[in-house]
């Protein structure tokens, strides 16, 4: 029997990123309650950090929204004055904040953001204390802020983040599928999101629903690469 295949049209898709909507697991359930506490933080700054495609991003959009936050381009840092930057905004957003482009402006910033009694949320791959910067003081602000990991998703936050990423897509998944895909993907977020991607445009490609067979089609193609 010949399928039949129709052009997938990249529509996109609308993602769910209001607090609500945030799965709330063990993983992330730390990081989940720092967000929640602002503006009652003990310290003017805080590090988010995780693996790519744990979330981060979302509790970003979630932060923004709480706090009216603004997210810094990274030349911001060292190229606007950063008394306006901070009186302009209620807090600051750092993303993808893994390199200090410019250590004497971030120290600067984070000075400013103190006086102020202002937040800067800081978020990346790795802990701020890790960074490997030489100023002494940068160094000394950056291993005494509170800093909040999200961890690798166990089989249970796996479960709960394919079951949301495709209905995200208005999609609906049989437990038989999130089995399957359980023990056969990489843990990390970032395959998990790439797998529903790719079952979402094949599905459409070759006109067919989203089933064990198309999983495992999918994975055991070659071409899949979820890192």
């Amino acid at each position: 029997m010949t399928i039949s295949k129709q052009l997938p049209l990249e529509l996109g898709h609308r993602t769910a990123i209001g607090r609500a909507d945030f799965l709330v697991t063990d993983a992330n359930r730390e990081a989940v309650g720092w967000i929640d506490t602002w503006p009652n933080w003990p310290a003017p700054c805080l590090g988010l950090y995780g693996p790519p495609g744990c979330g981060k991003s979302h509790l970003v959009q979630v932060f923004v929204a709480k706090a009216d936050a603004h997210v810094l381009e990274v030349d911001e840092i060292s190229q606007v004055e950063p008394v306006s930057l901070v009186e302009a905004h209620k807090a600051l957003v750092w993303d993808k904040a893994d390199a200090v482009p410019d250590e004497s402006a971030l120290f600067h910033l984070f000075n400013v953001v103190r006086e102020a009694r202002k937040h800067l949320l800081i978020v990346g791959q790795m802990a701020p204390a890790r960074w490997d910067v030489t100023l002494p003081d940068l160094k000394s602000r950056l291993s005494g802020m509170p800093s909040v990991e999200i961890r690798s998703p166990d089989d249970a936050t796996i479960a709960a983040v394919l079951v949301k990423l495709f209905r995200d897509r208005q999609l609906e998944v049989t437990p038989e599928l999130v089995d399957y895909v359980q023990k056969r993907i990489p843990r990390t977020f970032a395959a998990i999101q790439k797998l529903t991607e790719r079952v979402d445009h094949d599905a459409l490609a070759q006109n067919r629903k989203i089933t064990v067979p198309l999983v495992r089609d999918i994975l055991d193609s070659g071409n899949f690469r979820p890192d």
